[in-house]
């Protein structure tokens, strides 16, 4: 996922699931910020560029590499907030100048992606920036650290490293993440920064009517998976109330002959159904209708053995219930 080296930071590692768009886009803004914030979830990374506290540039890249800016990216991002618990932000001030280097970075063209270093032959690629005289942005970077060396009309402009506020002149950091195993280089050709000084994406994009459509989403989406978890749970007691009542019969009619079937389908029905089984008062009435209607049928020594196999049968099913 895209990673840029972290600048001066304003906050790091907030936990995006207690936070909400609009409030966050309306911090930045009103408190006229220059800089970068970045969201990072475990499947995508989103990182919104403001300069004088306007939104000038958004991008989402995924784990896979696909990518989306402006609106899609806003978007994306809403639907990752309200939806997650995990996730979290960091906020890093750069100049001006750094700013708008990033800017035309996130509105680049991808010329390599993801290419290791060790296998490219790095001589010949600058001197193709330089040949070609590109205005561009050659990142290098492992999983943890990244480093920017800028390019315009193919001579290096400056390098942008960890805790840098400023475009650096010193190639110090750069070489460092160069020579760590497994690092990578992108190279991206950048417009010109003249090209893109104007717009504010908090102007365009109502950020407060995507965020309201997010947390609509993912409420539906809460309420249909407590839904169909309720139906499940549902399911499940009928079940297991169904083999109890089954239980319940056999046990009358070991006792009573076929005919206890029918008493208990009757004492059960005046009692509004096997979910009485649930409730401690209606399976005292019940097992009292039961013991009137034995106690005619069988003796008092195999009544009372009846009675407590139904007790410690109701009891022993209640408490899986």
């Amino acid at each position: 996922m895209f990673l840029l080296p972290k600048g001066s930071p304003l906050f790091e590692n907030l936990a995006v699931g207690v936070l909400k768009l609009p409030e966050v886009m309306s911090k930045l803004g009103t408190g006229s910020f220059t800089g970068y914030a970045s969201f990072v979830f475990q499947a995508s990374t989103i990182i919104l560029v403001f300069e004088a506290g306007k939104l000038v540039s958004a991008l989402h890249e995924g784990k896979d590499g696909a990518r989306q800016t402006g609106f899609e990216a806003l978007s994306t991002l809403s639907y990752h907030m309200a939806g997650t618990n995990g996730g979290v932000l960091n906020v890093y001030k750069l100049s001006k100048d750094l700013t708008m280097c990033i800017h035309a970075l996130l509105q680049g063209e991808i010329l390599y992606k993801a290419q290791e270093l060790k296998l490219i032959d790095i001589k010949a690629l600058l001197e193709r920036i330089g040949s070609e005289r590109m205005n561009g942005c050659l990142r290098i970077y492992t999983d943890e650290r990244s480093a920017m060396i800028f390019y315009k009309d193919g001579t290096p402009l400056g390098f942008f490293h960890d805790g840098s506020q400023d475009i650096e002149t010193s190639s110090t950091e750069s070489q460092k993440i160069a020579g760590l195993p497994g690092a990578k280089i992108d190279l991206f050709s950048t417009q010109g920064v003249e090209h893109l000084m104007s717009l504010d994406l908090l102007e365009v994009v109502n950020i407060q009517n995507i965020w309201e459509a997010a947390v609509a989403h993912q409420q539906a989406e809460t309420n249909k998976i407590n839904s169909v978890r309720e139906e499940r749970e549902k399911k499940n007691i009928a079940d297991k109330l169904a083999k109890l009542e089954e239980q319940v019969k056999t046990i009358v009619i070991g006792s009573v002959g076929k005919v206890g079937r029918g008493i208990v389908d009757k004492e059960l029905t005046e009692q509004g159904g096997n979910s009485c089984l649930l409730d401690e008062t209606n399976v005292v009435k019940f097992l009292a209708a039961i013991e009137r209607s034995a106690k005619l049928l069988i003796s008092t020594t195999s009544l009372k053995v009846l009675m407590e196999q139904l007790a410690k049968t109701i009891t022993a099913a209640k408490s899986e219930l």
